[in-house]
């Protein structure tokens, strides 16, 4: 009687992590860690190299005996999307299975013009993407997308909510499409770069509005309902002005750097984004300086807050406002040290994230690597592939 062919591929998606996650390189070495034999494996390699998923990579020396082909995992398979959807522009890139980017644009977006707008940007700069890569490009593996929090699109007059962003998608480019905040892609993207061995985790962005992403253990938590992080809209005492949420006093309506600005635009000076208000404190302009250390404090007071909550290894705080000098850091760490539970304030490290905007790309493409290249996914495509 036949084997099926789903029992005699099963384990192929743990023979490609094996190798794509450096625990093994030869055919002894992935049938000892399997606890098979040699044979099995070879059955599956054969399957993974006919994708394209595998390559040689030359032959190991100094032991007895012939030498074994080393084997590796083949990043150009095969590419992702990706795109940052921020609230005024889009970050997209087109990366191979490492997330090593290979096609990169920057396309201006007011997401006040609704879903749909976004739809035909991702659709036709993706679409040119593809085209210009041609064969090199390979199978198309999924796409990730980071959207701005729910709260702040939510305050746009057009409804995002109820719309089918990722099955419009999926249906057009005919691959798995994850949607998440981006701030949760930023916060994947510098831990898995930057921070690896952090345990607890947190990206703080500071910008048009304030979010936190949080990692524990190597995995993004989002919560019960996909809220957790923001901080934003923590209220801050004395404080009344409205906000997108539906409150009054958040943290965004004091510190943001829409705030920034619009405090700033009441002394005087014409600006209007958190950029402009960054400029001009590079500038040292003492108005624009003091007020973002003032943010820095505010901000500072409600993270000492997580501090205490979460006792994180590192803070890895994003955005322009953190780009103006020490001034912001410089406050978050007088609020910090002054408020948090001293043993935790010392433990954490205040950071500035060394892959800035392409953070948010890199966390987006490696989210849709990690699903798609999981061993059962893998298991899945060449089981559906045999049957075709």
């Amino acid at each position: 009687m036949a084997v099926p062919s789903t029992l005699r591929l099963a384990r192929t998606g743990e023979v490609l992590d094996l190798l794509r996650r450096g625990g093994a390189e030869t055919t002894a070495d992935l049938a000892a860690e399997m606890g098979v034999a040699r044979s099995t494996v070879t059955e599956r390699l054969e399957v993974l190299f006919q994708h394209g998923l595998i390559v040689t990579v030359g032959e190991t020396s100094g032991a007895r005996g012939r030498p074994a082909s080393r084997l590796a995992f083949n990043a150009s398979a095969g590419v992702t999307l990706a795109a940052q959807v921020g609230m005024s522009g889009v970050l997209m890139a087109v990366t191979d299975l490492a997330a090593e980017v290979l096609w990169y644009r920057k396309v201006d977006l007011d997401v006040s013009k609704g879903p749909e707008e976004l739809l035909r940007v991702l659709d036709a700069h993706f679409s040119e993407a593809l085209s210009d890569l041609g064969k090199q490009a390979g199978r198309l593996y999924g796409m990730g997308i980071g959207l701005a929090g729910d709260l702040e699109i939510a305050g746009t007059a057009v409804s995002w909510r109820a719309f089918p962003l990722a099955d419009r998608l999926r249906a057009r480019f005919e691959c798995p499409v994850l949607v998440d905040r981006d701030v949760n892609f930023l916060a994947l993207g510098e831990h898995r770069t930057s921070w690896p061995d952090a345990r607890v985790f947190l990206c703080l962005k500071v910008g048009t509005v304030i979010a936190c992403g949080l990692i524990i253990d190597g995995q993004v938590v989002r919560g019960a309902t996909g809220l957790l992080g923001e901080v934003g809209h923590t209220k801050v005492a004395g404080e009344d002005a409205p906000c997108t949420c539906g409150s009054t006093g958040c943290l965004n309506t004091v510190a943001s750097g829409m705030a920034l600005a619009a405090q700033l635009n009441e002394q005087g000076f014409d600006v209007h984004s958190a950029r402009e208000v960054s400029e001009l404190a590079d500038r040292g302009v003492l108005e624009a300086v003091q007020a973002v250390r003032a943010a820095g404090r505010q901000i500072g007071e409600v993270m000492a807050a997580a501090i205490n909550l979460l006792n994180p290894d590192v803070i890895a705080v994003w955005g322009y406002l953190v780009d103006t000098g020490d001034q912001f850091l410089a406050g978050m760490q007088e609020a910090i040290y002054k408020t948090a539970l001293p043993a935790s304030a010392r433990a954490v490290s205040l950071a500035r994230p060394p892959h800035g905007d392409d953070a948010g790309l890199r966390g987006a493409a490696l989210t849709v690597i990690e699903h798609t290249l999981q061993p059962e996914a893998i298991d899945a495509f060449v089981a559906d592939s045999a049957a075709a």
